[in-house]
C-alpha cells in the first residue's frame, strides 16, 4: 500500500508492523510431524473430494484416495479401486475437500536487520524473531507459499531454512527492490538506481546474489525503469512492481516487455487524482498487449476503510490478538491511519475501492490473470489471515469462486515458475495441500474451514495449530489486556 494523500509514508506504516512483530518470540509450531523427522510410512487421504485446480482437469474428483509418498502425490484413484501399502497412514476424508495450498503474492517478511534499519538503531539485538513463529501464522491458514516483495539477505536465509527442512514454513520467493532518488525505504532494504547504468548494475547484483525476481518501485525514472526491465530480461528475471511517476501521464510507457506483474490494483487507481474509471479500458489494453498480470490487494484498501470508519473493529477482530502486545497497542491506540482519518480520506479510499473492483472485473473479462496478495503486515493486516480476506474480496469484486481459487494456486505458481512442482493436486506434484471441511467452490470463505494443512507431505492437524495460536493469544492478553 503506498501512502494515500496526507498520510504517513508506507515505510513508516510497515515499519510499525515489522518492528513490533520482531518484539515477540513464541514457542515453535505444533505439528504431527516435525520437518526434520523422516516418515517411513505413506499417507493416504481416503473418500475425499479433490479440487485439482489443474488447467485442463476435472473441476472435482469425488470419493478419491490420494496417496502421498516422500512428500509428493503418488497417486489419485477412486477409493473403491485404491491399492494402498500396508504401512500407510489412513486419513478419513469423507465430507472433506482437498485442494492445493494457498499463495500470498505480496508480503513483506520481517527480520532483525530490517528493524535496525527502520529505527536507525544499530544496537538492537539479533534473535528477536523466530522464523517458526513468523511462519506459524501462514501455515495455520493454509498459506504454503509467499512472494516477498522487499527481500534482503535475511530473506534468502529464511528461504534456505524452509527449503532445506530446518524450518517448517511456506515456500518463499524473493524479489529485490530497486527504487529511484530519493528512495522511499532505507538503503539496505532496497537498492537505489539514479541512472540507467545504476539500474542495470542493481539487477546484475541481485541476480548474482540469488534473488528470484526484481521489484521496481515508484520513484524510478522511465529511462532507469526501462534499463532495469531490459537487464532483467537479459538475465531471465521477471519484473514485478509499481507503476512509477504517478500523475505524469506516461503510464503506457512503462508497459514494456519484461514488466510482467503489477503489485497492486491501486497502482492504476493512483495514476490520476481522483481515480479515472474512464481510463480502465486503456489500462486493460496496456496490460493485455504487454502480457502483464496483476496482484489485486483489494482487501488492503477495504480493511483501511473499515478500521478508519469503524475503529472498534481493531478491538474485535480476533486475529489481531495474535500480534505481539506492543504491536496491538500501536495498531489500536496509535494507528497512523486513524490519526489521519478525515472525510476527505474516507472519500479517497472509497474511490480507490470502487475503482479496484471495476478494474478487477475488466481484467478478468479480458482474460488477464489477477493473483491473490495482501501487502501484510500493513497495520490491521495479519500474516495468513489477510489472505482469506483477500480471496473473499476478489469474489465480491466479481471473480467466480473457481477463478479466485485458481488465482491463489495454479496461476500463482505459474507466474512464479514453479507450476511443474506445485500448485495443483496432480500425480507427481509436491504435497502442499489444504484439507477443508466445506467446499470452497460454493463459497471461497470456506478456505477458512481448515481440517488440516499438508506441507511437503507433513500432515498438520488444525486442532493442534489452533491450540498453539490460542496459547499465543492468551499470553499476549496477559501483557496487553483489552476490555
Amino acid at each position: 500500500m503506498d501512502s494515500p494523500t496526507n498520510l504517513p509514508g508506507r515505510p513508516t506504516l510497515i515499519a510499525i508492523a515489522l518492528v513490533l512483530l520482531l518484539s515477540q518470540a513464541s514457542t515453535v509450531m505444533a505439528s504431527d510431524h516435525s520437518p526434520g523427522k523422516n516418515d517411513s510410512d505413506s499417507l493416504a487421504i481416503e473418500h475425499v473430494t479433490v479440487l485439482p485446480m489443474s488447467k485442463t482437469g476435472a473441476q472435482k474428483i469425488d470419493d478419491a484416495t490420494v496417496l502421498i509418498r516422500d512428500g509428493r502425490i503418488a497417486s489419485i484413484t477412486p477409493t473403491a479401486h485404491a491399492s494402498l501399502p500396508k504401512s500407510v497412514r489412513r486419513i478419513n476424508g469423507s465430507g472433506k475437500w482437498l485442494m492445493p495450498g494457498l499463495t500470498d503474492m505480496h508480503v513483506h517478511l520481517a527480520n532483525d536487520r530490517a528493524q535496525r534499519l527502520m529505527l536507525r538503531n544499530p544496537n538492537l539485538q539479533d534473535g528477536m524473531l523466530r522464523d517458526e513463529d513468523l511462519f506459524t501464522l501462514f501455515i495455520a491458514n493454509g498459506v504454503t507459499q509467499v512472494l516477498d516483495l522487499q527481500s534482503m539477505s535475511e530473506t534468502l536465509r529464511q528461504r534456505y531454512e524452509v527449503e532445506t527442512g530446518h524450518v517448517l514454513g511456506p515456500h518463499i520467493k524473493t524479489a529485490a527492490m530497486i527504487d529511484g532518488v530519493p528512495p522511499e525505504w532505507p538503503i539496505g532494504m532496497l537498492r537505489v538506481a539514479a541512472t540507467p547504468e545504476d539500474g542495470r548494475q542493481a539487477v546484475r547484483d541481485a541476480s548474482a546474489e540469488g534473488y528470484d525476481f526484481i521489484k521496481a518501485y515508484g520513484n524510478l525514472s522511465l529511462e532507469t525503469f526501462s534499463a532495469i526491465v531490459d537487464e532483467a530480461r537479459r538475465l531471465h528475471m521477471r519484473v514485478v512492481g509499481h507503476i512509477p511517476q504517478r500523475g505524469k501521464g506516461i503510464t503506457e510507457k512503462f508497459f514494456q516487455p519484461g514488466y510482467d506483474l503489477v503489485a497492486h490494483a491501486e497502482e492504476f487507481a493512483q495514476q490520476t487524482d481522483p481515480p479515472s474509471l474512464e481510463a480502465i479500458p486503456q489500462y486493460v489494453e496496456m496490460a493485455k498487449h504487454n502480457g502483464t498480470w496483476l496482484i489485486g490487494t483489494l482487501s488492503l484498501d477495504e480493511r483501511l476503510l473499515q478500521e478508519t470508519t469503524h475503529p472498534e473493529t481493531l478491538k474485535t477482530r480476533p486475529e489481531l490478538r495474535l500480534l505481539p502486545p506492543y504491536f496491538q497497542q500501536e495498531v489500536i491506540e496509535h494507528n497512523p491511519y486513524l490519526a489521519n482519518a478525515s472525510p476527505g480520506f474516507t472519500k479517497h479510499l472509497q474511490d480507490i475501492i470502487e475503482f479496484n473492483r471495476q478494474l478487477i472485473r475488466a481484467f478478468t473479462a479480458a482474460g488477464i490473470p489477477v493473483l491473490s496478495g495482501t501487502d501484510a503486515p500493513v497495520p490491521g493486516l495479519v500474516y495468513g489471515y489477510a489472505l482469506h480476506d483477500e480471496l473473499e474480496a476478489m469474489a465480491n469484486a466479481g471473480m467466480s469462486n473457481e477463478q479466485v481459487l485458481e488465482s491463489t494456486t495454479r496461476l500463482a505458481c505459474e507466474w512464479l515458475g514453479v507450476d511443474e512442482d506445485r500448485g495443483t493436486v496432480e500425480q507427481g506434484k509436491r504435497a502442499d495441500l489444504l484439507l477443508l471441511n466445506a467446499d470452497p467452490l460454493l463459497n471461497v470463505a470456506n478456505t477458512r474451514r481448515i481440517a488440516a494443512v499438508i506441507v511437503g507431505g507433513h500432515y498438520l492437524v488444525h486442532s493442534g495449530l489452533d491450540q498453539r495460536l490460542k496459547a499465543i493469544s492468551e499470553r499476549n492478553a496477559t501483557e496487553y489486556p483489552r476490555n
